[in-house]
């Protein structure tokens, strides 16, 4: 038998890894392994958005709010959260929102900014037992941003809504634009004289009904509000206000203002409920154009309260306004379900029923 030959029998040396290989395997994991670890990161990140909201619906169903949608997504991936909520339907104690779409988006890498989008047509019905329901409607949705922190807590949002129109009584009222806006503290007050929650309202160009009187007109240029609720701000029921307003809590309007034809009044003071929940008030109003006003509520009014409404805006108003316009800085009170400017009693209020 010949002799064998060295190595013969013996396995292929297996081939050494080169430097180039191995500098290509490192890129590969220095691209791959953070793509990898982002996507993870975003998906959980979606899965705490869709946790979120449905811990928040089920919050306010125990506490007696119906919430009903007609599916909750969450997409966007690799640079957006999107969380779209279709066919959202909030009912709460005289309020009612229903919409068919609602929009969240945020950014990945900052989840507490937060951009709305309110697609398609949204209705909002308020209802008072004893009074006629107010509903508002926006055929054309709207938009908005929300910034949340960390905790999950609200620090600020801001509504807009344009060509709405409102339906009071019956009646029709156009309304050009609506912007709503709210803000919390970081934490809630522990003292009286802390806000919990500041809110505002503005809107532009209401469209009154007919029959309005003549000097004043049918458009409403501007009103707005901005309000400083004192204290934790309570639940729209009884038993929560009721609460509110025996440890001291009371409602600041820093501006309530009305931009109506010859009309402009700025209001400012403080509200807040009486043993029966019904609203006090005690307001100081400066009024521009307060002779257009009497001649229109003069109709409503016995001759003998026309003559002194008359006699007491001479003698309240001062030429304060531009061009020496008489302005009136009166006393505004609500007390006993009556409106009083000054001392005259100008309006019966109906009853607020929670």
């Amino acid at each position: 038998m010949p002799p064998m030959q060295p190595n013969a029998l013996s396995p292929t040396p297996r081939r050494l890894l080169t430097g180039r290989r191995i500098a290509t395997i490192l890129v590969l994991m220095m691209v791959l392994l953070p793509a990898v670890a982002y996507s993870l990161w975003w998906w959980q990140a979606a899965r705490t958005v869709r946790d979120g909201l449905e811990s928040w619906v089920a919050d306010q169903r125990a506490n007696g709010a119906v919430v009903e949608h007609g599916g909750l997504t969450v997409h966007g991936f690799p640079l957006t959260l999107r969380a779209e909520l279709d066919k959202p339907h909030l009912a709460t104690r005289g309020a009612e929102w229903q919409g068919a779409r609602l929009v969240a988006e945020a950014a990945p890498w900052n989840p507490t900014r937060i951009a709305l989008t309110f697609p398609g047509e949204h209705r909002l019905s308020v209802v008072q037992p004893g009074q006629p329901p107010v509903d508002i409607l926006a055929p054309n949705g709207g938009n908005g941003d929300l910034t949340m922190r960390m905790s999950g807590t609200l620090e600020r949002l801001a509504l807009r809504f344009t060509g709405l129109t409102a339906q009071v009584a019956g009646q029709t009222v156009p309304v050009a634009a609506l912007d709503i806006g709210a803000a919390q503290p970081e934490q809630q007050p522990a003292e009286r004289g802390t806000a919990g929650l500041t809110l505002t309202l503005t809107a532009d160009g209401l469209t009154l009904p007919d029959g309005m009187p003549a000097n004043l007109g049918r458009e409403v240029k501007r009103t707005e509000l901005t309000l400083r609720v004192m204290g934790n701000p309570p639940r729209p029921e009884p038993a929560s206000l009721s609460a509110w307003s025996r440890d001291g809590g009371t409602v600041e309007v820093d501006r309530l203002a009305l931009d109506w034809g010859p009309l402009g009044a700025v209001l400012s003071g403080t509200l807040a409920l009486d043993a029966q929940l019904q609203p006090q008030a005690a307001l100081t109003a400066e009024i521009r154009g307060a002779p257009a006003v009497l001649d229109a509520v003069k109709p409503m009014m016995r001759p003998n309260e026309a003559a002194i409404a008359r006699t007491v805006l001479a003698m309240l108003a001062r030429p304060t306004g531009p061009n020496g316009e008489p302005v009136v800085t009166a006393p505004v009170t609500v007390q006993d379900r009556s409106l009083f400017v000054g001392p005259l009693r100008v309006a019966a209020l109906p009853k607020l029923v929670w």
